[in-house]
């Protein structure tokens, strides 16, 4: 009986020294070298084909630099994962936008229509979230994505440089083989910011004001960000 309590004993202690691996913990993909590198991490979620993927990045632009990108949402194929073509939806509100994503062989291409809300945290940091909506007309050829969350947190740092975090969940539609989910979820998030590093050098988005943006981004109280991020 000794031996036995003993054994259970060593085996809880065994147990104790390797954390159990949660819905909740990143693995990471691509550590960054720089600042200025993209770092990327992957979490499976229980009843999902494609991981949940993020990234992060920093640039040497301002947040509203960076958030004229984010808005131009018929530019979002410019720098996007595999998307093809984007722009406000048809017939729905400024906040809307519809997006068709190229497939992968052997897999249909994608389209969605998501919804985004801007909202700055306690911290000071800007918040862009948007979550898929249902209502968008069926289009031949593509197979609707049913679920689709993603943010964009952005953090304004001294400099005028600005730390971007991506993070999403997608729900691809239809059958997707597991070599092609994994795909998704780890080349994902390395292309979309390699493509905004790309974006926010672009003169277009070199705006002066909140007032350049769209009307729905200046929503709720004013934005209140670090000199340099934000003319008044």
């Amino acid at each position: 009986m000794a031996s036995l309590r003993m054994t259970i004993l060593a085996l809880c202690l065994l147990g104790a020294s390797v954390p159990a691996m949660t819905a909740s913990d990143w693995e990471p993909v691509r550590q960054p070298q720089s600042r200025e590198d993209v770092g990327t991490w992957v979490r499976s979620v229980d009843g999902m084909t494609v991981k949940a993927f993020k990234g992060t990045t920093e640039v040497h632009q301002s947040a509203l630099t960076v958030l004229a990108v984010l808005a131009d949402t018929s530019g979002l194929n410019n720098w996007v994962y595999h998307c093809k073509s984007s722009g406000p939806a048809d017939k729905f509100p400024p906040d809307h936008t519809y997006a068709r994503f190229k497939g992968i062989w052997p897999a249909s291409d994608r389209d969605v229509m998501f919804r985004s809300a801007v909202s700055q945290q306690a911290d000071g940091s800007i918040v862009l979230d948007s979550n898929q909506v249902i209502g968008y007309p069926q289009q031949d050829g593509h197979v609707r994505m049913p679920y689709l969350h993603n943010t964009f947190k952005l953090v304004p740092l001294k400099g005028n440089w600005t730390r971007v975090e991506f993070e999403t969940q997608i729900d691809l539609g239809g059958l997707v083989p597991d070599w092609l989910a994994n795909a998704v979820s780890t080349k994902a998030p390395l292309v979309t910011l390699e493509g905004l590093r790309k974006q926010v050098e672009q003169p277009r988005y070199q705006i002066k004001s909140m007032n350049d943006l769209p009307a729905y981004y200046r929503k709720g109280k004013p934005m209140v960000l670090p000199e340099g991020h934000l003319a008044p």
